[in-house]
């Protein structure tokens, strides 16, 4: 029997838990609804503003959108359709006449967005035998080779990744299998790639996988994908009925001549791409002290003539166990300066030894950080700068803030990254550092700039709740001591009000407020110096809204549930890279709200 005092206490817990809950707000952002009274609307339409907000659905809104954009849809792993692929769609295919997909009115944009379709693409590198034994390496005619393949998606109808205009359209990689062919007895087993891309222009780069890449150049090559299958066979040929010949079958002005006293064993040697970084070359490995080679390219001329375009480099790289040791590279002006490559005589690495410190009154506290040597001009034995060796090696210091490495004597751009672990309000900071002046230092980041600042909405409310972002910018920075900051996140409070600390540097920086509010993310590109910053009130005005159905491209027209979906755009005043201005999420039927602000500026 249970006793007085236990029935008294389960009585007390049964109260208790029976007792009514009291609601508490979760949130003070204030909400862009119930406008009724068609005024309202007015109240938020800026100064000079050719339109005016108008009420849609209890809700001001400028309607579509009136700037270029771009629309950046990345499909869940979990979707029957194109699981992982990204797609690009542009301002005109959410606003384009409805047409015909796979012979069917599929959909009717803006309300129904179908993706591109997925090609099957399939593709062999194929050799023949003159072009093998061209370039040192004898194969039988037609030997397809082992390839790793990218496809790079292209800016609409031109040459120009998209990732290059800040636009980030994912890379379909894919490498070739051997597979095993039917109905021929004992025919060997050919080697191709097979995956799926969408309808659109690609730059497909094939690079030989080893060892076949010491003799085979790299195929890049610009295609367009169109409904239907995607035949991608490359023959390297040899002589003047080769479609895809050498671009010297010769070799005369792809021969490099490569001299190390030191020794050149485990050394290589390729060409790049200087814009991109690419290789474009045979990747070619070296010995002895003096060794000639040839690095072979493909479509990488001048205008009717063999030698190599502008804009290559040539890099005679040390095994990746070297420590302290440089790499040489040099630019090839008019494809000259190939022929005799000498890597001069270098002195002993220097060991160097650093602080990266703050003053805490008369006491030096030492600070964790991340720091960085990127080489200015390697010294030879004799004491010469050279321009063209290169050295660049990232070191973490310990809980001190001190760090120890070896470099090749030279004058070095330092970049010290102060660890946010500890919350020192130091700065990202870069600096320089000659072995010739001193072999020790101590580093003094300086503190980061305070910046505060307020939010508003275009009819005087505070915006509340919203998150404040600093996002580093990817546009160029003039100055030779520009450093990429940091990004940094704050919210405001209830009555708008923000403040954080940030690096020094350029930003685009973001406005945010919360889902569910009505309101849109805004976007202003924005520079910091150091001390602090007051910055004017930040005006949020009602959105224009996009809003569609995401679909495959079947006759069915499946909607493609919880995508990500980004939308970019590129401020007036400045051009690439484009700038994220907002993003949402389909619904499991496919369908998207996007509130966008003005163009980021």
């Amino acid at each position: 029997m249970k006793s007085p005092a236990f029935a008294a206490l389960s009585l007390l817990a049964l109260a208790v838990a029976c007792s009514p809950i009291v609601a508490e707000p979760l949130s003070e952002a204030p909400l862009n609804a119930d406008c009724l009274d068609v005024h309202k609307c007015e109240l938020y339409t800026l100064p000079g503003a050719t339109v005016k907000s108008q009420c849609h659905d209890g809700r001001c809104d400028f309607g579509l959108p009136t700037y270029p954009y771009t629309v950046v849809v990345n499909v869940p792993d979990t979707s029957f359709y194109a699981p992982g692929r990204a797609f690009v769609l542009t301002n005109k295919d959410l606003t384009a006449q409805p047409g015909t997909v796979s012979g069917t009115l599929a959909c009717k944009p803006p309300l129904c967005v179908p993706l591109q379709e997925l090609v099957a693409a399939e593709g062999r590198y194929l050799v023949s035998h003159a072009a093998a034994v061209a370039v040192g390496r004898p194969l039988d005619e037609g030997t397809s080779l082992p390839v790793r393949v990218t496809f790079v998606p292209l800016v609409g109808s031109t040459l120009q990744e998209a990732a290059s205009v800040g636009i980030p359209a994912v890379d379909v990689l894919t490498s070739s299998l051997a597979v095993v062919q039917t109905g021929t007895a004992g025919a060997p087993p050919v080697i191709k790639y097979a995956d799926a891309v969408s309808v659109g222009r690609y730059l497909r780069i094939a690079y030989p996988q080893p060892p076949y890449d010491q003799y085979f150049p790299p195929v890049f090559t610009s295609l367009s994908v169109s409904v239907g299958a995607l035949p991608d066979d490359f023959f390297l040929g040899f002589g003047v009925d080769a479609k895809t010949p050498l671009d010297d079958e010769t070799g005369d002005t792809r021969r490099a001549t490569v001299t190390r006293a030191d020794g050149l064993d485990g050394w290589q040697v390729w060409l790049i791409d200087s814009a991109t970084g690419r290789r474009i070359s045979s990747l070619r490995k070296l010995s002895g002290t003096k060794m000639e080679v040839r690095l072979d390219t493909v479509g990488q001329t001048q205008a009717n003539a063999r030698a190599l375009k502008d804009g290559v480099e040539v890099i005679v790289a040390p095994p990746e166990s070297f420590i302290g040791v440089p790499r040489l590279q040099s630019t090839l002006p008019n494809g000259q300066g190939l022929e005799a490559l000498d890597v001069p005589p270098l002195p002993g690495p220097a060991s160097v030894t650093g602080v990266v410190a703050m003053n805490e009154g008369a006491v030096l506290t030492g600070v964790p950080s991340r720091v960085r040597f990127d080489s200015m001009n390697v010294r030879r034995r004799d004491g010469k700068a050279d321009p063209l060796l290169r050295y660049s090696t990232t070191l973490s210091t310990d809980d001190a803030g001190r760090f120890a490495t070896v470099l090749p004597p030279g004058v070095y751009d330092v970049t010290i990254e102060p660890s946010e672990a500890p919350r020192t309000g130091l700065a990202k900071m870069k600096d320089t550092f000659d072995t010739s002046v001193g072999l020790a230092k101590t580093y003094f980041p300086p503190m980061r700039t305070a910046v505060s600042g307020k939010a508003l909405l275009a009819d005087g409310r505070p915006l509340a709740e919203a998150d404040i972002r600093a996002i580093p910018s990817e546009a160029p920075v003039s100055g030779t001591t520009a450093v990429k900051p940091r990004p940094a996140r704050t919210r405001t409070d209830r009555d708008g009000n923000f403040s954080f600390d940030v690096d020094q540097g350029q930003y685009d920086f973001v406005v945010d407020p919360q889902p569910g509010t009505g309101f849109p993310r805004l976007v202003q590109v924005r520079s910091f110096a150091t001390g602090t910053a007051k910055l004017e009130p930040i005006i949020i005005a009602p959105p224009a809204r996009l809003s569609f159905t995401l679909k495959d491209p079947s006759k069915n027209g499946n909607p493609i549930g919880r995508a990500v979906v980004r939308v970019f755009a590129e401020p007036p005043n400045r051009g690439p890279p484009a700038i994220e201005i907002a993003r949402s999420m389909t619904d499991e039927h496919g369908q998207c709200e996007i509130l966008l602000a003005q163009q980021p500026r």
